[in-house]
């Protein structure tokens, strides 16, 4: 029965491993992979240049791992999915001050990706503040300007501070009560154009870039609250979090993602909702013309190789299941017998 269950373990595993090894795609340079339990991770010429996750601090500014940091949310490999276009995961976070189910899901379309985040109590959950941060790390993004995007289409320049400014973690000019999102620039004219949508719309959410030097990190965090301030969860209450990422190459494809940026917040200052934002992206960013393409292409080299990879694993690891451990246990009834 324990090697049964080990087993069954180690296949899902190994079935998310696949899974997630398929959760990549590339945009002129750009590649962009999602972890199991959602979060977003872009590199630019072998360098991680930016990663995207929930944080969510209990009643007092508690921190728990296990509810705290979305990477560190409990996953359901069963029910992951992904194909040339979707990606779905999900799963389970809990802890002294949450049981939270959620469901992510994403479209990777031909130039620009989005995803969606829903988060469901499954007891009264109680939340001193939830946030999505794009974290840049600070060796290659100090001194770099990035752009802050308003719900009134103003856009306001950011420094990233190069030196630590103890107890004052907010960088100057950063602070907002109606963001929408952010301009990052990476080098030359490559970078990405962000938007983070949710339901305190229409007015925008609250943003500030912040230091993480304050608390011994090594990134600036381009945050934007969802709640803050003491956010009760009753059962069943639904969060729902949209965010639409578009990488760039030149100046016309920059003009491109804030259009698209500036239409969903007309959207959404018209009323319509985030069903009808999420609508209009999904069609902006041509699904079908980015399955054809990657099917015509196949599978990238690396996908190939690591795919091997987890199949060797798999077969170490069921081999050693399978014969060493029966052998343990027969070594181990000869010792307690008379």
């Amino acid at each position: 029965m324990e090697t049964a269950k080990l087993l069954a373990s180690l296949f899902a595993l190994i079935v998310l491993a696949a899974l997630l090894a398929f959760a990549q795609v590339e945009y002129d340079g750009i590649e962009v992979s999602f972890g199991s339990t959602g979060t977003v991770t872009v590199e630019h010429e072998r360098l991680t240049k930016t990663t995207g996750h929930v944080y969510a601090w209990g009643p007092g500014w508690r921190w728990e791992d296990s509810c705290s940091y979305q990477g560190s949310w409990a996953v359901q490999p069963w029910r992951s999915s992904v194909s040339e276009v979707e990606a779905r995961f999900e799963g389970v976070f809990q802890c002294s001050f949450a049981k939270v189910s959620w469901k992510e899901g994403a479209w990777l379309g031909a130039d620009s990706f989005l995803f969606e985040l829903n988060m469901t109590a499954d007891e009264d959950s109680r939340f001193n503040a939830i946030a999505w941060d794009f974290e840049l790390p600070i060796n290659l993004f100090a001194g770099k300007n990035v752009t802050l995007l308003l719900f009134n289409n103003t856009e306001v320049p950011v420094v990233l501070r190069r030196n630590h400014v103890p107890t004052m973690p907010a960088i100057n000019g950063s602070v907002y009560p109606n963001g929408v999102g952010w301009v990052i620039p990476y080098d030359g004219d490559r970078g990405l154009v962000v938007a983070v949508l949710g339901d305190t719309w229409p007015t925008g959410m609250s943003v500030v870039a912040v230091d993480n030097r304050e608390w011994q990190g090594s990134t600036y965090s381009l945050r934007s609250w969802l709640f803050i301030d003491d956010f009760q969860m009753s059962k069943g209450v639904i969060v729902r979090l949209l965010v639409y990422v578009h990488p760039y190459s030149s100046r016309d494809k920059l003009e491109v993602g804030l259009s698209r940026v500036r239409e969903a917040v007309r959207i959404l200052q018209n009323g319509e909702g985030t069903d009808a934002v999420k609508s209009f992206l999904i069609s902006a960013m041509n699904l079908e013309e980015a399955a054809a393409a990657r099917k015509a292409h196949g599978p990238p080299l690396t996908l190939v190789v690591m795919l091997i990879a987890y199949t060797v694993i798999a077969a170490i690891a069921a081999t050693i299941i399978i014969y060493a451990l029966p052998k343990r246990k027969r070594r181990a009834l000869a010792v307690t017998r008379p």
